[in-house]
């Protein structure tokens, strides 16, 4: 017992002091079938929202993937955003932009449920939200089929009716793209631009292997560079 008290000892700790607690850093992805993985070929673990969370984020960091098939932003608002809400994440992903064309949503009906869904998921001003904006869609076999005079060797069109020519596509997209910038500047969002980030990777011979084997969703090479676009927006985004 005397040798547990000698003059050695004195002036050193009694204990190892306690180390901070990291703070915690929950990431929700809010989405439709892009989100939930759909076109990879393990969509559990190749799906873009797990790519970025891997790659993106510190191993403290937990997540939740939240994307329904065939959600639209009216869909996502009482399916998807009011749980992310209750779960007051630290950073949150959203795209949800194709489905809404797709389903003839007007850009003012798509633009009111948008806000009301980001105004949601930014639970205070510390999360960070970033949100996809609509990707150039004229390229897809899946959306050349459906043309009116649909290229030779084109696949069998998956959606009832036609789509309206390139040109109209463009213009839907972009007053699309507008509605989503607005939306993100109300709430301090950062817009993920896949439109320029997809029309690089095919003007340099990327199409191709972008896409699956439906014509429409992202291959697992395509979730890939989706997961890249968000990885680039979030390093640019100010770290508290």
């Amino acid at each position: 017992m005397a040798s547990g008290c000698s003059d050695d000892d004195q002036g050193m700790p009694s204990s190892i002091p306690a180390t901070k607690p990291l703070p915690r850093l929950l990431y929700v992805a809010v989405g439709a079938s892009e989100t939930y993985g759909l076109g990879a070929t393990d969509p559990l673990r190749e799906s873009w929202p797990q790519v970025f969370y891997r790659k993106a984020l510190p191993r403290r960091a937990s997540f939740v993937n939240l994307g329904i098939p065939g959600a639209t932003v009216a869909d996502a608002l009482t399916k998807e955003a009011l749980y992310t809400a209750k779960l007051e994440p630290e950073l949150v992903t959203v795209w949800l932009n194709v489905n809404d064309i797709l389903s003839g949503v007007g850009v003012q009906a798509y633009e009111r449920d948008l806000d009301k869904l980001l105004k949601l998921v930014t639970t205070d001003d510390a999360t960070t939200v970033l949100i996809a904006n609509t990707p150039p869609l004229e390229w897809l076999p899946s959306y050349r089929a459906c043309l009116p005079n649909p290229p030779a060797g084109a696949p069998e069109c998956q959606f009832e009716g036609t789509w309206p020519r390139p040109k109209v596509v463009d213009r839907l997209i972009a007053t699309y793209n507008s509605a989503i910038d607005r939306a993100a500047a109300r709430v301090g969002a950062s817009v993920v631009d896949l439109h320029a980030a997809t029309f690089a990777l095919v003007r340099r011979g990327r199409g191709a292997d972008l896409v699956s084997g439906d014509g429409f969703h992202p291959s697992t090479e395509g979730h890939r560079e989706v997961a890249r676009a968000f990885t680039e927006a979030f390093a640019g985004v100010p770290q508290g």
